[in-house]
């Protein structure tokens, strides 16, 4: 009965351009628990963009923050992001859902702008949806990466001492903390965009019902410019992208206005086909979510309130409350890894 009864425990490993973030999530009789949360910034050169895999220094954070976390050898969730990876909605007319496997095998190339032998897929089955008509129509995310993509960090963590167990993707990792942890927000309909160094993920839901999962690049806009100066260790409080202790805020950087655009462009997507909808909220992540001014520039072009989102507000932390704590200072950082810890998988569930 001990042994039954013993916590399981999931590690969600979330690496930006600019920062790794660890989340060691338990799970005991129903409940979670955040056991540990680790932050570690990235020097410019080793994220710039799109992670070097075979960077000896990033493979040297990445030992300091497991070591560091006390989670070598567990079993870890990742996930990908970029314009490497595709997140669609698409509906299907005449598919019976235990055939979806052949189908997409021999049919996918309909909807996955890659070769079908370059790219891992897989799907998430939506429940009927509450908009529009009634239909026996089959409507699903699909979601597709870049297999070498995919191996490149696979192999990254393996050669660091944890062990991928689960590929996710940023967007539906955000999506799975508010979706199975923040009671608050079910039957709502609002936004999530998570704002880091080298782009943004997308994420609209309506009434628990998930309408866009999309991330944006920012090779595809205008590159995002900090206001803070260059990435500094965690340890000092300052992740790229996220303003120091008593730094004002003086102005917007250039290229907020594109990453405004992309927003507002998802939401007249998603406002375009389910017309019926009003948002109640965007909610506001990641390292440059800190901007004041990125609030204001979103809530006036969108007329949607702009708020801050935690994901560690509804769930119990082993948190001290001590200067530099990570889950009180830097809760921010943590929604895609704690959305990859909550990954069913690695909880005996399916």
């Amino acid at each position: 009965m001990h042994l039954l009864s013993r916590p399981q425990t999931c590690v969600g490993l979330d690496l930006g351009s600019s920062a790794v973030k660890i989340v060691q999530l338990e799970r005991r009789r129903g409940r979670y628990r955040v056991r540990r949360f680790g932050c570690r910034g990235l020097d410019p050169d080793v994220g710039d963009g799109v992670p070097d895999h075979n960077s000896p220094r990033l493979k040297a954070t990445l030992s300091d923050l497991i070591r560091e976390l006390d989670v070598f050898g567990s079993p870890v969730v990742m996930s990908v992001s970029g314009p490497s990876v595709m997140v669609k909605r698409i509906r299907l007319s005449g598919v019976k859902q235990n055939s979806l496997d052949e189908y997409l095998t021999w049919e996918g190339h309909q909807y996955i702008p890659y070769a079908m032998q370059d790219i891992y897929f897989d799907y998430w089955v939506l429940p009927p949806s509450r908009h529009g008509t009634a239909s026996t129509d089959i409507e699903l995310l699909l979601v597709a990466a870049k297999h070498q993509v995919v191996e490149n960090r696979k192999r990254l963590l393996e050669e660091v001492g944890v062990r991928p167990v689960v590929c996710d993707v940023d967007g539906l990792a955000l999506l799975k903390v508010v979706m199975e942890k923040s009671r608050t927000l079910r039957g709502q309909s609002f936004g999530i965009v998570n704002v880091g160094a080298s782009g943004l993920n997308v994420a609209f839901v309506g009434q628990d019902d998930p309408l866009l999962v999309r991330d944006v690049s920012f090779e595809e806009i205008s590159p995002v410019q900090a206001d803070d100066g260059p990435a500094s260790p965690v340890a000092d409080n300052a992740i790229h992208g996220a303003p120091r202790s008593g730094t004002a805020d003086t102005g917007t950087p250039p290229g907020w206005g594109d990453v405004v655009s992309a927003v507002q462009y998802c939401l007249e997507s998603v406002l375009e086909r389910y017309p019926e909808l009003s948002m109640e909220k965007i909610f506001l992540c990641g390292g440059q979510s800190k901007h004041e001014r990125l609030h204001h520039e979103l809530q006036r072009a969108l007329s949607v309130p702009t708020v801050a989102f935690n994901p560690f507000d509804e769930i119990e932390c082993l948190a001290h409350g001590e200067a530099g704590d990570p889950v009180m200072e830097l809760p921010h950082l943590g929604g895609v890894a704690l959305g990859l810890a909550l990954h069913q998988d690695c909880h005996g569930e399916h």
